[in-house]
């Protein structure tokens, strides 16, 4: 089942720590609405392998930050109030496995680890002003201190990496649309950036419907899928902001077929950021491209940017698309990837 209370705060970092436990976290004091809670950032697997998976993005220039900047202090539902805002490692388009780089909790040497990637990064934003942004699981008010900054009701949010993809005890967790990360926006000038964490073990071909591993128990076999059929469908264009009138029915999205065969598209799917999906039909000619128009109903192109996502019959990423506001051009073009 997925996790509980999954949740973005947004607040003012007022300090950090560190625990050294089994489980080692590096924590952050956050004031948020007047009221105070703790980031609890994983910094060591408890299942080998132990060393976490850590990209940076910085800057961290996607359409994103737009809706974040506007959020007042404070704790917002992401399943429920705010679902634009939600994060999908696999699918959103943001952070990838391969650009990811392995890094220890604790190692000797200079800039080696998880402790040096972060601390001085936390430390900038709490001297410069700046606000973090923590999306994850929250936990709390609890009648107890906080066992590491001492305010009362302790209260927090933990959960702040990947959430989907893992197996045995933690395969309660997973589920799409409800992965972690922090994100901070510093200084003047204004920059942003993003930090995304996974663990090693976690599966990054996963189910768009369950979160699970692809393959992750005797009811999920590997899918077998026909070589001829992996990545010869891309997305091509988007028409995002129609001229005149309403949008609605009169987006579009282009794709191609790169291959020599015609491909069935009985099954396939086009979604949005939010995963709402559009069903595909018919087929596409060797060589040939598909116009598909959305109807308004489910999926939607944002004009302040957005992603668009191809799946195959059996719910596998065939390809994605990422847009910001400024790529879509004068009114009526067609955005080209």
């Amino acid at each position: 089942m997925p996790i509980g209370n999954y949740r973005l705060l947004v607040g003012v970092p007022r300090d950090t720590a560190l625990d050294d436990d089994e489980s080692p976290h590096i924590e952050v004091l956050v004031e948020a609405a007047g009221e105070l809670h703790r980031i609890a950032v994983n910094a060591r697997s408890q299942i080998p392998p132990h060393a976490l998976l850590y990209r940076r993005r910085d800057p961290f220039d996607d359409p994103i930050t737009g809706r974040l900047d506007g959020l007042a202090p404070g704790l917002t539902d992401l399943r429920n109030a705010r679902p634009d805002l939600a994060l999908d490692y696999v699918r959103g388009g943001m952070v990838d496995r391969a650009s990811m780089q392995v890094a220890p909790f604790r190692q000797s040497g200079p800039r080696n680890d998880l402790r040096e990637f972060l601390i001085p990064l936390l430390r900038q934003a709490i001297d410069s002003g700046g606000r973090v942004y923590a999306f994850g699981e929250t936990w709390g008010p609890e009648p107890a201190p906080d066992r590491y900054f001492g305010f009362r009701p302790g209260r927090g949010i933990h959960n702040i990496h990947m959430n989907q993809g893992s197996s045995g005890r933690f395969r309660r967790d997973n589920g799409p649309n409800q992965d972690g990360a922090l994100m901070l926006r510093l200084g003047d000038p204004q920059r942003w950036v993003a930090l995304f964490f996974a663990f090693q073990s976690q599966s990054w071909t996963t189910d768009p419907a369950t979160g699970d591993a692809v393959g992750d128990g005797p009811a999920r076999r590997p899918v077998e899928r026909s070589p001829q059929l992996d990545g010869v469908l891309a997305i091509v264009g988007a028409l995002v902001n129609p001229s005149g009138g309403a949008e609605e029915g009169r987006e579009t999205v282009t794709l191609l077929n790169r291959s020599n065969t015609e491909v069935p598209l009985d099954g396939w799917t086009l979604a949005d950021r939010v995963d709402r999906t559009t069903p595909l039909d018919g087929t596409i000619a060797a060589g040939g491209t598909r116009r598909v128009v959305l109807s308004g109903d489910a999926t939607r192109l944002g004009n302040d940017g957005g992603r668009i996502v191809l799946r195959d019959a059996e719910g596998t990423l065939v390809h994605q698309v990422q847009y910001a506001g400024g790529d879509l051009g004068p009114e009526g073009w067609t955005v080209l990837f």
